[in-house]
């Protein structure tokens, strides 16, 4: 079994999951689900104690709102994990009314029988049914609960690579979305899944060093020797830009071309429908920015003492807003 290097125990996705368990076994609950939600929901900080600000108010957290800001996270993130918990709860209880046909005195079909007592059609139910073990599974051993868009791309990983190391690709995928600021979704499994190798190493240290690199390479947050630059004076390729007055300019060195020639030309902006206007203006915007932000300018802030903080704040938004608009463009349709 691979291991996830840390401890998940008290988590509370690790929790849920566990009471899962004991009332699928018919262990007793150790407390009532109502009243254990209840308690969660007492937990938040009172509404009144909470201190209004103004719309356009950036200035910086005080102690006290920090303190109410990481206990109101906790709490959601317990919620959430609860909630995404109970979808696998439920899948689980109702494969145990399908083996037994327990519908068959009160319903006509199993299908009436699960809209009735959930509002979700059976053929969702099912899909649930067959995702249930390994995200319950998930759950336990990493300390997040998947949902049922992240578990259909971990079962497929499954059948290819072994239950260990598609939870090992639901955790680091996770980590490393989670450290570039952003959010794992199905898209993003996926897209990882399909640059694995086609079989991972078996050490489980060396896998999970596999998935990561892939991970991380994929993102575009680096991940090996053969990644592309991330700053434009490293690399001599560059996206030749056309601009309306028929000018060219380009995101690295100059140079000569022939019109008509340059596979990485845009056109003039009134030839063109008006998204893609957009998109390439934005295209425009981002080289301008690529070109700016240049690894001295990181380095030369970086060395500022007095702004340490704000560089440091300011660098994770750069990555969090370049992470996002790279996820958009990685995700969207291909022509």
């Amino acid at each position: 079994m691979f291991s996830n290097g840390d401890s998940t125990t008290d988590s509370p996705a690790s929790a849920v999951a566990a009471r899962t368990e004991a009332i699928l076994e018919g262990r007793q609950a150790a407390a009532d689900p109502i009243a254990s939600l209840k308690e969660l929901a007492d937990s938040l900080p009172s509404l009144d104690e909470v201190q209004a600000v103004a719309e356009d108010d950036t200035s910086e957290l005080t102690d006290t709102e920090r303190q109410q800001k990481d206990k109101t996270e906790s709490v959601i993130r317990t919620a959430v994990a609860a909630g995404n918990t109970a979808i696998w709860i439920i899948a689980q209880g109702l494969e145990r009314a399908a083996k037994g046909k327990w519908w068959r005195r009160s319903h006509p079909t199993y299908a009436a029988y699960v809209n009735d007592l959930t509002g979700r059609s059976a053929s969702y139910i099912r899909r649930l049914r067959s995702g249930a073990p390994l995200a319950l599974e998930t759950a336990a051993q990493t300390g997040r609960v998947p949902n049922p868009g992240q578990i259909e791309e971990t079962r497929k990983a499954q059948r290819q690579h072994g239950t260990e190391a598609a939870i090992l690709l639901f955790q680091v995928v996770s980590e490393v979305t989670e450290e570039l600021g952003d959010k794992t979704t199905a898209e993003t499994l996926e897209a990882v899944r399909k640059e694995l190798p086609s079989a991972l190493p078996e050490v489980p240290e060396q896998a999970r060093a596999t998935i990561e690199r892939v991970t991380r390479r994929t993102l575009g947050h680096g991940g090996g020797d053969d990644e592309p630059a991330m700053f434009e004076e490293d690399s001599n390729d560059g996206v030749r830009i056309r601009t309306p007055d028929g000018e060219a300019s380009a995101s690295g060195p100059q140079e000569s071309s022939t019109a008509g020639n340059e596979g990485d030309d845009i056109e003039d902006a009134e030839i063109v429908p008006e998204h893609m206007v957009a998109l390439k203006d934005a295209l425009k915007t981002l080289n301008t920015v690529n070109r700016a932000i240049t690894k001295d300018v990181f380095t030369q802030a970086a060395a500022d003492p007095d702004d340490a903080e704000e560089y440091e704040r300011v660098r994770q938004v750069i990555i969090k807003r370049a992470t996002a608009i790279r996820n958009k463009a990685l995700h969207a349709p291909k022509g």
